[in-house]
């Protein structure tokens, strides 16, 4: 079986050097290639067209990668392609030829738009596998496409945990909490919380690897126990939870029910509890009162109550992040993931084998009865 693994983001010059010298978590799309022992197709194979990438972001789809793997499929006569995200696997089910095929992982599944797009091009049947990133949003969108339930499946994201890994020196009486990311973030209703908590200094790393934009706190008045600090390498990231007493993941509430799910995955890998938004899909992510606290979008009441909690039990934010990192390792680990997607293509090339013996048993009857 020949595998074409396509990504959506570009990959930067010396990460594969910075992966084996242990300052950046592994990554999955360059991961799978190494595993199908096979190529990769993102965003560096694209000639620089900035207003046509301005158009694709609009649009959040994308066109030029989409064409470009089509034609690496013809060209290489690949039998199976792994689409990381839907803004490449929607133009692409378009375009790629029905007896390939085609799995693609959806990161934002429910997304009205998205949903009425594909029924009204009826997009769902050319794909072989849809893996949504929850099981909450793998059950909505089987309902909403009326599929098999062996159509849509559950893919959780994955973390590095070998990576992401406690140094063993928590001692739960870390001197701040943090809360880091930009995707989706629901910095206000965080900053409202803490002015009701004077005691507890808290930082806000705003940024992200995968996104620009806004997050939300510039137009909110910053109390005196939150510092707004830079966005920093992976590196230092691992370092920035590592000195964190747990970690605060806020989210808006949007259609994106996972959003926010790799900075909880991440901070739990690290041995650190987690105050998370109660979503559909990050809720996944946590075993509430055991690896970290759920509280309802908005609700800076409920967050400044689950925040101070936790600051003054400084014995059970080490218990829950032992639990958080066994939690991790357990069920969300990135080995664990690979093996889960090589299984899913398997499963698909032997659905293909499968229709093609049928297809030619069904042309050997014709020219039987011709």
């Amino acid at each position: 079986m020949r595998v074409l693994i396509i990504a959506t983001n570009s990959t930067p010059a010396g990460l594969a050097a910075e992966v084996r010298a242990g300052k950046h978590q592994r990554v999955d799309y360059l991961e799978l290639a190494e595993r199908f022992n096979s190529e990769y197709l993102d965003y560096n194979r694209l000639p620089a067209r900035p207003l046509v990438q301005r158009f694709e972001d609009l649009l959040r789809s994308d066109l030029r990668l989409a064409a470009n793997a089509a034609r690496l499929v013809r060209q290489k006569g690949y039998d199976c392609v792994i689409s990381l995200s839907e803004r490449v696997g929607v133009p692409l089910a378009l375009l790629l030829d029905r007896r390939v095929r085609h799995i693609v992982i959806f990161h934002h599944g429910m997304s009205p738009k998205k949903l009425r797009l594909i029924k009204a091009m009826r997009l769902q049947r050319r794909w072989d596998i849809i893996a949504a990133i929850s099981r909450a949003e793998a059950e909505g969108m089987r309902a909403a496409l009326d599929l098999e339930p062996e159509r849509v499946v559950a893919l959780h994201t994955p973390v590095d945990t070998r990576f992401y890994q406690p140094d063993g020196l928590s001692s739960g009486v870390e001197g701040f909490i943090q809360s880091l990311g930009l995707s989706y973030r629901d910095y206000p209703t965080l900053i409202r919380a803490m002015r009701r908590l004077p005691h507890i200094p808290c930082q806000l790393r705003v940024g992200s690897t995968w996104v620009s934009g806004r997050g939300g706190h510039e137009q909110e008045p910053l109390p005196a126990n939150i510092s707004v600090e830079p966005f920093v390498h992976p590196h230092r990231l691992r370092e920035c939870y590592a000195a964190s007493r747990f970690i605060i993941v806020p989210i808006r509430a949007t259609t994106q029910w996972s959003a926010g799910c790799t900075s909880v995955q991440a901070a739990q890998a690290m041995g650190k509890p987690v105050v998370a938004t109660r979503m559909p899909g990050l809720s996944e992510y946590v075993v509430e009162g055991e690896t970290g606290l759920l509280v309802n979008q908005g609700d800076d009441r409920s967050m400044a109550e689950a925040i101070d909690t936790l600051w003054n039990e400084p014995q059970r934010v080490v218990r829950m992040g032992r639990q958080a990192r066994q939690w991790m390792q357990e069920n969300f680990s990135l080995d664990a993931w690979l093996q889960r997607v090589e299984s899913l293509a398997w499963q698909v090339a032997r659905q293909g084998v499968r229709y093609l013996s049928v297809f030619s048993c069904v042309v050997s009857a014709a020219a039987a009865l011709a």
